[in-house]
C-alpha cells in the first residue's frame, strides 16, 4: 500500500471504529449496553461529510473503503489510480486484523502499474506485510515481519526479503554542489535481505541496543525516463550492469523517552549507530560507517503547539563503495525541499525544526483527531568530511507541514518546502520527525 492509501485508511478507519484511552490505556468508549435519553437522540446528527459515506461502506467485520490516488514525489511526478481496500477487524475486539490493497495506477513516465498488498496484524505490536507488483519497468516481491514483543518476551525483531526494479531513482553527482543540470534517471534492479534484533539494557530502560544485518545485490542501468540524459552517457563509471554486491552489519543504540513514537507530543529520542562492511564476507566492499539521529519535543503549557526539532550526521570512512551505498540529503526524511538523493557523498548533516500549532480538533466515536500546521525551517549539507564542510554549501529549507494526528495511533502529513531547485512536496504517514 502507498504511503498516502494507507494514511487515508488508518485514519478513517481509526475516526469511525477505534476506542478512546485515558493516560492509562483504559476505554474510555461508552458501553453499548447504555441507551440514549431522547434528549440525547435529538441531539445526535450524523455530521459524516458526503465524500465519505460514498468511500467507506461497512462490512460485517471491517470496512470496504474505495481509495481514489492521487500521488506526489518529486523524482516520480504525479501518480493517479484507483485502490480498493477490505478492511478486516478482529473476531473479538475492533482492532485492525487484516488489509487487503490491490491497486492500479498510472504514471505519465511508468505508465499502468498493478499492484496487491496484505498486511497482518497478529497482535498491537507486531506486523505481517506482503507486496507484489508487476509493471512495464518496474516489478517488486517483498515480505516483511516486525515484532516488538517477541513470543511475550522484552525482544523486538525484524525480517524482511524483498526483490525489486525501481525506474523512479535520479542521479545529479556527487558532492555538495551537484548542479541540477546533471540530473539523469537510473534504474536499480536489486534483491536484499535484512534482519535485526533488539533488547533493552535494562528492565523498563529507556535505552535499548540493536542488532542488524543487510545484503543487497544491485545493478544500475539506465532509467526510462526520456527528457533526461541516459545514466550510462554521463556517469559510466557508476553504470553496473553487472551485480554488486553489499553486506553491511550494524550495531545501535536507541535512547526513548517519547510519549508515543508515532504521535509524538513530548520526550526525546536518540539514536547512535556504528556499521561494518567487510569485503570477501558478501560484500565486494570494505567500509564503515558511523553516525546520529537525535530528536526532542516540548509542548507548550495549553498542549495547543509544540515545537520539535531533530539532528541528522552520517560519515562513511574506508574504501569507496557504489553511490547508492553512499549517505544522501534530500527527503521528507532529512531536508524537505529536495527529492530523495538529491546530493550524494560520504558525509550528510541537517538540523530541521517545526512549531507544530493545533487549529482544529474534533472528538468522534471516542477518537480525538486533530489536525495541526506545521511551519519549519532546516538546513543541511553534504562534504566528504567534517574538516571539508564549508558554509557556502549549506542548503536552507522552509515550509509548512500539514499533519492530521488520530491519536494514540497514526498520524499523517503534506510537507510543503521550498529550497535551491525549486518547491518539493511530499507526503507520507507514521513519521514522527
Amino acid at each position: 500500500m502507498t504511503k498516502r492509501a494507507l494514511l487515508a485508511v488508518l485514519l478513517l478507519f481509526a475516526a469511525s471504529r477505534a476506542p478512546a484511552l485515558d493516560p492509562a490505556g483504559n476505554d474510555m468508549t461508552p458501553l453499548r449496553s447504555k441507551v440514549p435519553t431522547k434528549a440525547e437522540q435529538t441531539e445526535l446528527k450524523d455530521e459524516t461529510p458526503p465524500f465519505l459515506h460514498w468511500m467507506l461502506a461497512p462490512l460485517k467485520r471491517g470496512m470496504f473503503v474505495r481509495l481514489p490516488i492521487v500521488d506526489t514525489d518529486p523524482n516520480r511526478g504525479v501518480t493517479y489510480g484507483v485502490m480498493p481496500i477490505i478492511v478486516l477487524q478482529g473476531k473479538h475486539d475492533d482492532r485492525i486484523e487484516q488489509i487487503h490493497a490491490p491497486s492500479v495506477t498510472y504514471n505519465k513516465e511508468f505508465k499502468i502499474s498493478p499492484t496487491y498488498r496484505y498486511y497482518y496484524y497478529p497482535q498491537e505490536d507486531a506486523s505481517f506485510m506482503a507486496r507484489v507488483s508487476r509493471a512495464k519497468y518496474e516489478h517488486e516481491e517483498m515480505l516483511q515481519y516486525e515484532d516488538h514483543s517477541l513470543l511475550g518476551s522484552p525482544y523486538d525483531v525484524f525480517v524482511r526479503i524483498q526483490e525489486n526494479a525501481d525506474a523512479g531513482q535520479r542521479f545529479f553527482g556527487f558532492g555538495p554542489d551537484s548542479p541540477k543540470s546533471a540530473e539523469t534517471n537510473y534504474k536499480q534492479q536489486y534483491w536484499s535481505y535484512k534482519w535485526g534484533l533488539g533488547a533493552p539494557l535494562a528492565k523498563d530502560s529507556p535505552w535499548r541496543v540493536h542488532l542488524s544485518q543487510r545484503y543487497e545485490s544491485s545493478r544500475i542501468t539506465n532509467g526510462p525516463i526520456h527528457n533526461l540524459r541516459d545514466f550510462g552517457d554521463i556517469f559510466p563509471q557508476q553504470y553496473a550492469e553487472h551485480a554488486q554486491e553489499i553486506n553491511e552489519t550494524r550495531v545501535n543504540l536507541d535512547y526513548d523517552t517519547r510519549d508515543h513514537s508515532v504521535t509524538t507530543s513530548r520526550g526525546a529520542y536518540a539514536n547512535v549507530f556504528v556499521e561494518d562492511s567487510v569485503r570477501g564476507f558478501l560484500s565486494q566492499y570494505d567500509y564503515q560507517r558511523y553516525g546520529l539521529d537525535a530528536r526532542w519535543f516540548k509542548p507548550s503549557e495549553r498542549h495547543d503547539r509544540a515545537f520539535a526539532v531533530q539532528f541528522q550526521y552520517e560519515q562513511l570512512l574506508g574504501a569507496t563503495p557504489p553511490f547508492w551505498v553512499l549517505p544522501t540529503l534530500g527527503g521528507k526524511y532529512s531536508l524537505r525541499a529536495y527529492g530523495d538523493g538529491r546530493y550524494v557523498d560520504r558525509g550528510v548533516a541537517a538540523v530541521n525544526a517545526e512549531e507544530r500549532f493545533k487549529v482544529f480538533e474534533a472528538r468522534t466515536a471516542g477518537v480525538t483527531t486533530e489536525l495541526q500546521v506545521a511551519p519549519f525551517v532546516g538546513v543541511g549539507q553534504a562534504f566528504d568530511s567534517p574538516g571539508r564542510a564549508a558554509a557556502k554549501y549549506l542548503r536552507p529549507v522552509a515550509g509548512t507541514a500539514f499533519r492530521a494526528v488520530a491519536k494514540p495511533q497514526v498520524v499523517g502529513s503534506v510537507d510543503v518546502g521550498v529550497g535551491r531547485d525549486g518547491l518539493a512536496v511530499f507526503t507520507d504517514i507514521n513519521y514522527s520527525f
